[in-house]
């Protein structure tokens, strides 16, 4: 009974632990200098737990193997990307100078994993008006009329065109181009006028500017990718069953023994029910002869 007991505490630790155990990627069996080893690789991320990956003792090919150590070793990881990114800003005006006065020549690029420096790519400057509205300018002419023989207004138009804008009179000014000897006195006798003229010019002018350009540039990631562990366990002969039941026995948490001590009492009572049960029904059997001789008699 003993060493069934013992038995079945192995086969419950051994198999709740290995439901908890990653799959080893590589495992070697070797003799290194009269030791006997057995190491269990395993790949995992970088946030795994690797006590995990501990087994209690085990037998395998008549050894019995118990942990000894376990190295680990950061598996790094370096990617490189070609990335773009857009920027906007808002200029007063659309003069190429001014606007590169607002563009940084590189940006520094960090979204938490990938970092990097992006230049600024020339040809991809591109503007356009973000608005516009009304405005109006003044527009003037001066028109010279003559010579004409008096200075009559009726020899100055009361408009003229320039730049399709049509302008209204604005003022004259007569000035004598000729004399005449009139008796003993100089009289005009010939005129020009200088007309003035100015009208309102109506035009669409932008309120501002947007400008878009493109930075680019190589931009990486460097981390650990995954952590290789290897589990080391040293192999001995002889009382492999046993030893591995008592190691199991003391290394397992307080409370455990009594939940088995209460299975193993539970499994106790079945037996004796069941042995009971078997000796009862071998009495009824013993005693049905005798009653048939009975009733024949």
């Amino acid at each position: 009974m003993k060493k069934l007991c013992m038995c079945l505490l192995l086969v419950m630790a051994l198999s709740v632990n290995a439901l908890a155990l990653e799959v080893p990627t590589d495992t070697v069996v070797q003799n290194l200098n009269g030791s006997q080893q057995l190491i269990k690789t395993y790949v995992l991320s970088p946030d795994a737990d690797p006590q995990g990956l501990i087994e209690e003792p085990f037998e395998q090919e008549g050894y019995l193997y118990t942990f000894a150590d376990i190295v680990k070793e950061e598996n790094q990881l370096s990617v490189t990307l070609y990335h773009r990114e857009t920027v906007t800003v808002e200029t007063a005006s659309n003069d190429l100078s001014k606007i590169l006065e607002q563009l940084e020549p590189s940006v520094d690029y960090d979204d938490g994993t990938y970092k990097g420096t992006l230049a600024l790519d020339h040809t991809s400057i591109h503007t356009e008006a973000s608005g516009y509205e009304t405005r109006s300018s003044t527009v003037t002419a001066t028109k010279t009329i003559g010579p004409v023989d008096r200075n009559d207004m009726s020899y100055v138009p009361a408009t003229t065109v320039k730049n399709g804008v049509t302008l209204n009179l604005s003022g004259v000014d007569w000035q004598v181009t000729g004399t005449d000897l009139v008796g003993e006195a100089l009289s005009p006798s010939s005129y020009q006028a200088v007309a003035t003229y100015s009208g309102k010019s109506y035009y669409k002018a932008a309120t501002g500017y947007v400008t878009t350009a493109g930075y680019a540039g190589e931009i990486s990631r460097d981390g650990v990718e995954s952590v290789t562990y290897k589990v080391m366990y040293l192999g001995t002969e002889g009382g492999k069953i046993e030893a591995a039941a008592e190691h199991i026995g003391n290394t397992l948490p307080g409370y455990v023994p009594y939940v088995i001590g209460g299975l193993g009492l539970a499994l106790l009572a079945v037996l004796v029910m069941l042995l009971r049960s078997r000796r009862e029904v071998q009495e009824f059997r013993d005693e049905e002869p005798g009653e048939h001789e009975e009733e024949s008699r």
